[in-house]
C-alpha cells in the first residue's frame, strides 16, 4: 500500500516521505504503550509507570527495534545517502518505525495497531517488568531535587565538536549556581542523560 511506501521512504529520495506519518505514529504509539501499562502494572506508582514509558518510546528503543527487524533493507532513499550510514542513523531508524505504526493505524485501525506494536515490543514487554533502570535519569534528578527545593536543575550545552552531521555535545547541570554533572552525547538530550546520571552518582544534592 502506499502508506507502507511512503512510510520506508527518507526525504532525500525527493518523493512523499515518512515525517508525517512518523509523526502520527508518534501519538499512537504513545497512546498504545500508556493503554498497556495502564491495564498491566496496577500495582505501580505513577512515576514508575511514567519512567517505563519514557524508556518505551524512547529512540533508543525504537532504533534497537528497527535494526533488530533489518528495516533499512526496506527503505527508499537518495544518493545523497549510503546505507551503511542510516543504518547507524538513530534518530531516522527510529522515526521510520513511528512512521511504519502511523501507517499500519491509518490501514487497519487501532486495535490492529495495538497488535503490530506488541509483536514489535515483545521483548522488550516481557522483560521490562525485571528492568529498574530505565535510563530516564533527567527525571529522577528532577524528582529528588524537587523533594528537597521547590527549584529545578538547567542544563547548558558549554562545547560541540565534529561537522555538522557529526557533532558531539557536551553538557553541563546546573544547580545552585554549581555544575553537579556533565556528559557528552551524539545528541543535546543524551548528553543531558549522562550529565544527570553522573550527578546522582555523586548525589551532593
Amino acid at each position: 500500500r502506499q502508506n507502507i511506501k511512503e512510510a520506508l521512504t527518507h526525504k532525500s529520495a525527493d518523493r512523499r516521505h515518512y515525517e508525517k506519518l512518523e509523526f502520527l505514529g508518534d501519538s499512537v504509539l504513545g497512546l498504545c504503550v500508556t493503554d498497556f501499562l495502564y491495564s498491566k502494572f496496577e500495582g505501580f506508582d505513577v512515576g514508575t509507570i511514567s519512567k517505563i514509558k519514557g524508556y518505551l518510546v524512547s529512540k533508543e528503543v525504537l532504533y534497537k527495534i528497527g535494526d533488530e527487524n533489518n528495516v533499512i533493507k526496506h527503505m527508499r532513499f537518495g544518493g545523497t545517502l549510503k546505507k551503511s550510514e542510516l543504518r547507524k542513523n538513530k534518530k531516522i531508524i527510529s522515526d521510520i518505525i513511528e512512521s511504519l505504526i502511523g501507517a499500519v493505524y491509518l490501514i487497519l485501525g487501532y486495535d490492529e495497531t495495538e497488535k503490530f506494536i506488541k509483536e514489535l515490543y515483545s521483548g522488550e514487554l516481557r522483560g521490562v517488568r525485571l528492568r529498574k533502570d530505565f535510563g530516564d535519569y533527567k527525571s529522577e534528578l528532577q524528582m529528588m531535587i524537587l523533594a528537597k527545593e521547590n527549584t529545578l536543575p538547567e542544563y547548558r550545552v558549554f562545547k560541540t565538536e565534529g561537522s555538522e552531521h557529526k557533532k558531539t555535545f557536551f553538557v553541563e547541570v546546573v544547580w545552585k549556581d554549581r555544575v553537579i554533572g556533565d556528559g557528552k552525547g551524539k545528541t543535546i538530550k543524551e548528553a543531558e542523560q549522562e550529565a544527570a546520571k553522573k550527578a546522582l552518582k555523586k548525589a551532593k544534592i
